[in-house]
């Protein structure tokens, strides 16, 4: 019987970065060929019945094979993801790079240059972004002309669900 208990400790070791690859694939590698674009827009309609939401248009992109560190691959431990969005004052979108790590069954996320956290949790073909760090915190982005921001105390945009969306959307944004 020593030798069964044995052999199951290696295998019960796995099953996290199993499950977490699983988690990865299922919602960013395996999705749209490695490139999935998790989108909302809302209408003018939604923005009137929603007056302290600041957000018209919010997206996390992710393209399996692009990363600004060369010298690594994306998996579900590290990978680079954007998130892109559009406010109501402005016509213009707001972009950063993502940092990212498969966290249970969600993913927690950080923007670059001090930009805010975020997690995604995965809700079936969709994705749920909630502002982490605390009632404070929020998101903010640089754009062409200037910066954009979200997710302040008392607003109506800290979390959001994005069904996935087409893919031109996300890279007409910020184009190359």
């Amino acid at each position: 019987m020593k030798w069964r208990a044995l052999t199951l400790v290696p295998l019960l070791s796995a099953l996290p970065a199993a499950a977490a690859d699983d988690l990865y694939t299922r919602s960013f590698a395996g999705v749209d060929g490695g490139r999935p674009c998790y989108l909302r827009v809302y209408d003018s309609a939604h923005l009137k019945s929603h007056p302290k939401q600041t957000v018209r248009r919010i997206f996390i992109d992710f393209d399996v094979n692009v990363r600004s560190d060369e010298t690594r691959k994306n998996g579900p431990d590290n990978f680079e993801a954007g998130i892109g969005f559009m406010l109501k004052r402005s016509p213009e979108w707001y972009g950063q790079a993502l940092s990212c790590k498969t966290a249970g069954d969600r993913f927690e996320c950080f923007l670059e240059a001090d930009g805010g956290t975020l997690t995604l949790t995965p809700q079936g073909d969709a994705l749920r972004l909630d502002v982490a760090g605390g009632r404070d915190s929020d998101i903010h982005a640089e754009g062409e002309k200037d910066f954009g921001s979200f997710g302040k105390r008392g607003g109506d945009d800290r979390v959001f669900i994005l069904p996935r969306g087409d893919r031109a959307v996300c890279d007409a944004a910020f184009p190359k």
